[in-house]
């Protein structure tokens, strides 16, 4: 079980939610550990990632009862069900011809 950001086993992090459909996105593990330390714990790095979720309850506030919605944010590749994405990022996946090379 993955529970710190230096734990992570992929190259690019994924987050969304279920909830809320427009809010997912993307960044690289090295960026995150340079913002936030690489010993964050993955809940911590959560919390800071979806600080503005509209179902996240806030320290002082009410907790949510069993029939509120609560936030379901969630790292994408550690809890989907479909094969783990490949650790290469977007943009290096496409081969590219060199004019010249070896056959």
């Amino acid at each position: 079980m993955v529970e710190r950001l230096s734990d992570f086993p992929w190259v690019i992090v994924r987050v969304d939610c279920p909830l809320c459909p427009h809010r997912r996105g993307q960044c690289r593990l090295a960026r995150l550990a340079e913002k936030y330390g690489a010993d964050i714990q993955l809940c911590d790095l959560m919390d800071k990632i979806a600080f503005d979720c509209p179902w996240k309850s806030h320290p002082g506030e009410r907790p949510p009862n069993q029939y509120d919605p609560k936030c379901k944010a969630r790292f994408t590749d550690l809890e989907a069900l479909s094969s783990p994405p490949p650790d290469v990022p977007p943009m290096m996946r496409k081969l590219t011809v060199i004019e010249g090379g070896k056959r």
